[in-house]
């Protein structure tokens, strides 16, 4: 069994909308402390369903070297149409469970709302970030100054961070956005694979040569156990909805803040298709990953080149983390950190 990594500086946090079951998360400065900085970025990092806030811990490590530089390695965002590119801006990030994930307790039964669905975490990412901001960035919120929304997210955290730009980005707009191996939002998964049941199934024709119809029988079984938006989860998240919620990966578009002009900053990655089908021969056969999931996931990530409100041909396409499977982050930290400097470099040139 993987070792998990450990989580420095471990806290807790009510949020207003369930005061009596606090979250736990971590918050840390990534940049050297300067209490006289006028604005910082804020990276938050939304864990999808398999891994929880301390799969972040290599990453963040990494990115604290990357950025312990001096003189910083970032100008303030400020400063990006002709200041004093020696003035820097703090770089700061938060991770955290959700209710029943990793060291954060499940939500009591009978705690409300109901019903805990994706549009109640993302409420629930709101109050975070807004809790975030008013315990460990007051400085600058009680002047008004500009703190500049970074989230990062991996797999279901992915419509989580789309959710909460769609719903919320009002009361905290979002700067940029680093997309690892997206959730497929509108997919069953189980449709992927063709039934077997169905009358014109042809096993000769839809069946991969390495694939018995029994193994197929198998990977939609457990597709629907695993994956189906109606699965249980340790969470007792329910997702029943999320089709619903985001039936396109290329729309709506989202907006960016003021410093980049409105638009939104985007980097979409995806799992490395060779790591990837390795990895899902613990589920099924090599052949069903490559005709009916890779193809599918690989348009579903083009698809969200377009939320950014930018043809796909202008993003400079899906880039795909090398010798990693879905779990980016756990598979590739340095990948994912030189992914979210690159993203805090655009951020500091106002989204150039």
């Amino acid at each position: 069994m993987d070792e998990t990594p450990e989580i420095p500086d471990l806290r807790s946090m009510a949020l207003p909308n369930k005061p009596d079951c606090p979250i736990k998360y971590t918050f840390r400065s990534l940049s050297p402390s300067n209490e006289s900085l006028s604005e910082a970025i804020l990276i938050v990092f939304v864990n999808g369903l398999g891994l929880p806030q301390s799969s972040w811990q290599p990453t963040l490590q990494l990115l604290r070297a990357d950025l312990a530089g001096s003189p910083p390695p970032l100008p303030s965002p400020s400063s990006s149409t002709g200041g004093d590119d020696s003035y820097a801006v703090a770089v700061t990030a938060a991770t955290y469970d959700r209710y029943g994930q990793g060291l954060s307790q499940p939500l009591p039964p009978g705690a409300k709302p109901v019903s805990h669905d994706m549009l109640d975490a993302a409420r629930d990412l709101t109050a975070f970030i807004d809790g975030v901001k008013s315990q460990h960035l007051t400085h600058l919120v009680s002047c008004g100054k500009p703190i500049h929304l970074f989230l990062v997210a991996h797999s279901l955290g992915v419509p989580l961070a789309r959710l909460y730009a769609e719903h919320h980005a009002a009361e905290a707009p979002i700067s940029a956005l680093l997309v690892l191996d997206s959730n497929m939002a509108n997919n069953d998964f189980v449709s992927l694979f063709p039934d077997p049941e169905d009358p014109g199934f042809d096993p000769g024709r839809d069946l991969p040569a390495d694939t018995s119809i029994e193994q197929l029988q198998s990977a939609r079984a457990f597709a629907r156990a695993m994956f189906h938006p109606a699965a249980p989860n340790g969470e007792n998240l329910d997702r029943t909805a999320l089709p619903a919620l985001l039936p396109q990966s290329d729309g709506p578009v989202l907006l960016g803040d003021d410093n980049t002009g409105g638009k939104l900053l985007l980097q979409v990655t995806g799992h490395d298709p060779e790591n990837f089908a390795a990895e899902s021969l613990k589920v099924w056969p090599r052949g069903l990953t490559e005709r009916y999931v890779q193809p599918v996931w690989e348009k579903y990530n083009e698809g969200l080149l377009c939320i950014a409100g930018s043809e796909p041909a202008a993003s400079g396409g899906v880039v795909t983390a090398p010798n990693s499977g879905h779990f980016i982050q756990k598979n590739n930290p340095r990948f994912v950190a030189d992914e979210v400097v690159a993203l805090l470099r655009r951020i500091c040139r106002g989204g150039s």
